[in-house]
């Protein structure tokens, strides 16, 4: 919000919610998609659809995958002066949380609001079910990745099964 505040209007910036990393030791690191979490009806803003589409468009496999998490409403959060979360809204937040989950596809930043073209993955799931699919994501990532960068040593493996 500083930022908006104290820089030119021309100077343009967006925050980023969640992108994840996958490190496979010794040598493999690389993100695997970034999350973009809204609050019931909430949109993406012109910024998220300049740099999501950016991203979702370099040739794979470098291209980064963007996913909107959407969050049922009412969506309890912790209280304001709240420093760490508590046991209690942990349990709260296990029990009541829902969530939408959509692949970015593409966006027309020139509307306002932007509009932009998803694909649904999962609707009205549970955290438990949002790690689960996030697993899933990584798996698949890695798999992605793996076709065009194999793993240090794994030219190994496949000489030896072809013994």
């Amino acid at each position: 919000m500083l930022h908006q505040r104290f820089a030119p209007s021309r100077y343009y910036a967006l925050d980023s919610d969640l992108i994840l990393i996958e490190k496979i030791p010794p040598d493999t690191v690389y993100p695997v998609a970034v999350l973009e979490f809204k609050i019931g009806d909430e949109t993406i803003t012109f910024t998220q659809v300049i740099y999501f589409n950016h991203i979702v468009s370099i040739p794979p496999p470098w291209n980064i995958p963007v996913y909107i998490i959407r969050a049922h409403l009412p969506f309890i959060t912790p209280p304001t002066d709240a420093t760490a979360i508590t046991y209690e809204y942990e349990q709260l937040a296990r029990e009541q949380h829902r969530f939408d989950v959509y692949q970015y596809q593409y966006g027309d930043w020139r509307p306002e609001p932007p509009r932009i073209q998803v694909a649904t993955v999962a609707q009205n799931i549970n955290w438990e079910e949002l790690v689960c699919w996030e697993e899933t994501l990584r798996q698949e990532r890695r798999k992605t990745i793996e076709t065009y960068a194999p793993r240090p040593n794994s030219h190994l493996i496949t000489a030896n099964r072809k013994v």
